[in-house]
């Protein structure tokens, strides 16, 4: 009996620890995305100086989050999106408003990407 009341235990945590994992990363794939879509709507105005503070804003938030995510997401994915990232940084520094633009786009959608890709869907399987 003892060995049942383990192993259900443990199912438990281990099941607490995914849902608790997936709610963090869909909490924290919303706020970056939120900061990058603030990025994006400071580059529309013009507003290089706000622009540039949101973007390193959400590359710091990213940054913090790394060993979280190091340890649960592939690290193809990771290093995508630090390298879109460093793109969008570095235009930020060119002032290429376009490229800022295009790179908050791809950013946003990498970052929105991430909690559903491990989702047990059926388009996930196949």
């Amino acid at each position: 009996m003892k060995r049942i009341v383990t192993a259900v235990l443990l199912l438990v945590l281990v099941l607490a620890a995914c849902i608790g994992t997936q709610w963090q990363l869909n909490r924290l794939a919303d706020d970056l995305a939120k900061k990058i879509d603030h990025f994006s709507i400071c580059t529309w105005q013009n507003d290089v100086e706000s622009a540039g503070q949101a973007i390193a804003g959400a590359k710091s938030d990213w940054e913090g989050s790394r060993p979280l995510l190091g340890s649960i997401l592939p690290h193809n994915e990771l290093d995508e999106i630090d390298r879109l990232f460093a793109v969008a940084l570095q235009a930020m520094e060119n002032g290429d408003l376009s490229e800022c633009r295009l790179r908050a786009a791809e950013l946003s959608a990498r970052l929105q990407h991430l909690p559903a890709r491990d989702l047990p869907k059926i388009e996930n399987i196949f």
